[in-house]
């Protein structure tokens, strides 16, 4: 798999289990959410890709921004850490490892903003 779809795949771990989808359901979008979204939802963005490789090993690390939009700041707590547990040094059939680099938060437009910044090891 190569970086430009690893989006698809950090959704369907979001998409597993209740912990993340019992706050924003299927409000999970690419880049911007629809102008009729109602909060709280979740965008995401690749933000960096690194190739790696050498004679006898290739790796690809991809970094991805997770922002967690919502009117209450517990809630985008809460949100935030669901997203933490269903992604941290999670596996999959493409992803190697899967590492919390950074995370922040932020008040803008009414609207309190968690970023969780991950950094997505390609198999």
């Amino acid at each position: 798999m190569k970086n430009f779809k690893i989006g698809k795949e950090i959704v369907e771990l979001l998409k597993t289990g209740d912990s993340v989808t019992s706050y924003v359901g299927n409000k999970i979008f690419p880049l911007i959410a629809n102008a009729t979204t109602t909060f709280p939802f979740i965008v995401y963005r690749r933000n960096y890709y690194t190739p790696a490789n050498n004679k006898d090993w290739e790796n690809e690390k991809c970094g991805i921004e997770i922002v967690v939009a919502s009117t209450k700041y517990e809630e985008s707590v809460n949100i935030a850490d669901a997203v933490s547990e269903a992604l941290n040094h999670k596996t999959t059939e493409h992803i190697e490892d899967i590492k919390i680099t950074n995370a922040n938060e932020d008040f803008y437009e009414n609207t309190f903003v968690q970023r969780i910044n991950i950094e997505v090891t390609i198999k």
